[in-house]
């Protein structure tokens, strides 16, 4: 298996397809799969199908480009089911353009990344990332930090059948099947379908998670360069969410506190007396507000994303792609435990909750479950037309979507024992009503956004093609058209809209020149930017009041923040041979108007802020080097340091400290390494990640130290019988020494402490939360085609 069968996969650009062939490369530089000979005029760094086919097949993408230079990412719990964050050169995930297959699947409204919801890693052949500089064709306004890529691997040419099944810590059992077609109708047509079912439990407390997944992937020869390839990928999955800890928890309660088994009960009502339930003895006994319970604290979701990637060759020298997508995102979360007041006033939206506990007054504090409920509809497409004119390589296109996305937040009954009655938010049958039959919603929110390019691109193959010169430049624009409906939210009761646009011309240069046949420079400058997300348009209405169950009155505040903006600069060299691949670069990041999360004095809420210019410096290294035939070692390296230029302004009156501060969770050092010894139909390969010491806020008053996680794998392929093709065996372990390490909440970096010298009075503003570092974890999988 370590050699490997050929398999295909579309091209790692952006938004390119064609087929590559990824093949094993044993006693070669690239034998890990961590390393590519890159010839792009810009940092960028790959693994392909040769590493993932080697890595547990649960592992969502931010785990399999783990120890490339400049990522900075963490895993809930180890099996890749429970999400994660990834951070690249200090940029946050949702300030990095995603794409699967060329579509972006950044979240429409706020750019946030969710890895296990895309695709199975058995389907993945190849993900990318570029440090620092968004490439010019890709799809995003809310990328100021470059952009990562996935692709699927292609149908099989022959006709077969793959089953896999996985077991693991936690309870942890993956099945999966894929069958593939082979080629069809005079070998024109070829297609695969899968289908995986993943469960396990959480590493610590009460919950679990459950992934179903389907991918379909369909090529179609159209000849003479002409191709047309289609997928569809669909994934639905219940989690349990782990519970954010602050360090004071952890001393109270241990590293191993989490949300609470023991679900809230209702005091029983009684007409004409006030019930409470928050107040209720048994209720009070259990800690229940303090331990929160699990049931009510999970994320179910169900998503699809179709893509159709044609390219049409109109000649030798010129062509045609068109890459339409479509997008669809339904499920709920955050949640929790929730109290409603019953009412019957014209002071409260639609007269108030009617009667919840069914006791025939409206004089009640009721638990109850609500979650933040999304829905999105997203199609898009891209277009691109490619002419090649002696030694030009022209590229025009043009990149339009229309994304609906719909934010309510329902409530639903509980019985005593912790059930749901609707669990998805998905039945308004089920969902409180108040007085005047309305729903009782927490948020009822609809922002269409949409998002456009015009992009134009010149290779030019100079001095014999030892000089290539990329000249670009992407006009970007995304128009909000944002409306929040009446709701229970204090801060935004009433209807109000707001329209925004944000538009940027990108620019961008790269110079790539080979010193000889193994030696190149190259060069790069490219401007990014990011639009807000539409969570800042939420709570711009205050002064307000019910009226007969309407909000009347009220001032709307502006959009407290505007698009961030930075110019990325690499100047880096690579070497490679066949038994030596090296990349490195020097990079410089001029940010403006860097947007952070912070709590604000006068909103009395945590608010998206722009923390003023910023600059990082650093530097990136990666090597892949074949030891022997059969022994090849990685190995990455990443140095980078950040600046705030200013003090951040939270009022009038009051600013924080930030100015010469480092920017949270951005580690100076960061390492990575790989040994792999490979033989005929077995390996076993080492890994480790060193992380190092990170502050935890902008004033830089705290700060996590840092930690090196190891991780190990082996896997043989036995001999084949007349009805089991290449049975495999693979074994991962994942943080091999059980390292006790923490990582920060993403949502929390910009978070304030208080209580230190910079705080405000009366401030509210939270600590940092952390994930607890999952513990020792393994998988074995049994593989064998049919």
């Amino acid at each position: 298996m370590a050699a490997g069968t050929a398999a295909y996969a579309q091209t790692a650009t952006t938004t390119d397809v064609g087929t590559v062939t990824v093949q094993g490369n044993s006693g070669t530089a690239q034998a890990t799969g961590l390393i590519q000979q890159e010839e792009s005029p810009k940092a960028r760094s790959s693994v392909n199908r040769d590493y993932m086919d080697k890595q547990s097949p649960t592992g969502n993408p931010y785990q399999m480009i783990n120890l490339l230079p400049g990522v900075n990412t963490y895993d809930n719990d180890g099996t890749g089911l429970f999400g994660g964050n990834i951070r690249v050169r200090g940029f946050n995930s949702d300030q990095l353009g995603f794409t699967v297959n060329g579509a972006p699947v950044n979240d429409s409204g706020s750019f946030a990344v969710y890895p296990q919801e895309y695709t199975d890693a058995e389907n993945l052949c190849d993900i990318f990332v570029t440090q620092g500089s968004t490439d010019t064709e890709a799809p995003h306004v809310g990328a100021s930090g470059g952009n990562i890529g996935m692709t699927t691997c292609a149908p099989e040419d022959k006709q077969r059948v793959r089953v896999s099944t996985s077991v693991g810590s936690n309870s942890l059992w993956k099945r999966y099947v894929r069958f593939d077609s082979g080629k069809l109708f005079d070998d024109r047509f070829k297609f695969f379908l899968s289908y995986s079912k993943t469960t396990a439990d959480k590493f610590k407390g009460a919950g679990s998670a459950e992934k179903q997944h389907v991918d379909f992937g369909g090529n179609l020869n159209l000849g003479q360069g002409s191709f047309i390839n289609a997928n569809v990928l669909y994934n639905n999955a219940v989690s349990t969410y782990y519970r954010t800890v602050t360090k004071a928890q952890i001393a109270q309660n241990g590293p191993n506190y989490e949300y609470g088994t023991t679900p809230p009960v209702h005091q029983p009502g009684v007409n004409g007396a006030i019930q409470n339930d928050p107040g209720y003895g048994p209720n009070l006994a259990a800690n229940i507000a303090g331990n929160n319970f699990y049931g009510f604290n999970v994320n179910p979701f169900k998503n699809y994303l179709a893509t159709v990637n044609s390219h049409f060759q109109l000649s030798p020298t010129s062509s045609i792609d068109v890459d339409p997508y479509f997008w669809y995102g339904f499920g709920t979360g955050p949640s929790g435990i929730k109290t409603l007041t019953e009412g019957n006033t014209g002071g409260q939206l639609g007269g108030g909750p009617r009667d919840i506990n069914g006791d025939g007054d409206t004089r009640d504090t009721v638990y109850v479950y609500s979650a933040s409920r999304t829905r999105t509809y997203r199609p898009g497409v891209t277009l691109k037309f490619n002419q090649q004119i002696d030694n030009h390589k022209l590229l025009f296109g043009y990149w339009y979507e229309r994304a609906r996305h719909q934010q309510t937040a329902p409530f639903s009954r509980v019985d005593n024992n912790g059930n749901v009655a609707d669990l998805w938010l998905n039945n308004p049958d089920l969902w409180l009503r108040n007085q005047d039959g309305s729903f009782v919603q927490n948020r009822d929110t609809l922002t269409i956004s949409t998002g456009k390019s015009v992009f134009m691109q010149d290779s030019i193959n100079l001095m014999n093609d030892k000089l290539n010169v990329q000249v670009g430049a992407r006009y970007s624009s995304i128009d909000r058209n944002y409306t929040n409906n009446p709701s229970l939210a204090s801060a935004s009761g009433g209807l109000y809209t707001v329209q925004k646009s944000y538009a940027e011309l990108l620019p961008s240069l790269g110079i790539r020149f080979q010193l000889d046949q193994q030696q190149s420079v190259f060069f790069n400058a490219a401007k990014n930017f990011k639009a807000p997300g539409n969570f800042s348009y939420n709570g711009l209405l205050s002064g307000g009041k019910y009226v007969n169950g309407v909000y009347t009155g009220g001032t709307v505040r502006d959009v407290p923040v505007d698009k961030e903006t930075t110019w990325n600069y690499d100047l880096g060299y690579r070497y490679n041979s066949d038994k030596w691949t090296l990349s490195g670069s020097a990079f410089f990041i001029d940010y403006r108007n860097r947007i952070s999360s912070a709590w604000n004095e006068a909103f009395q809420a945590k608010i998206d802020t722009n923390v003023g210019d910023a600059t990082s410096k650093g530097l990136e290294l990666e090597s892949g080097y074949a030891l022997t035939k059969n022994l090849s070692m990685y190995g990455s390296l990443s140095y980078i340091k950040s600046k705030m230029k200013d003090n951040m302004r939270l009022d009038a009156a009051n600013s924080l400290p930030t100015s010469g501060k480092e920017f949270p969770d951005t580690p100076n050092w960061l390492s990575g390494f790989s040994l792999q010894y490979q033989q005929d139909s077995w390996y076993v390969f080492g890994q480790a990640k060193y992380t190092g010491r990170r502050y935890t806020t902008l004033v830089n008053d705290d700060a996590i130290g840092g930690y090196t996680v190891f991780n190990a794998g082996a896997g043989a392929t036995f001999p084949s019988t007349t009805w089991l093709k290449k049975p495999t065996i693979r074994l991962n372990v994942a943080n091999l020494f059980d390292k006790q390490y923490l990582s920060l909440n993403a949502n929390s970096s910009g978070s304030l402490l208080t209580n230190n010298a910079y705080d405000l009075p009366g401030s509210k503003g939270s600590p940092p939360s952390f994930y607890i570092g999952a513990p020792r974890t393994f998988t074995v999988t049994l593989t064998a085609d049919f």
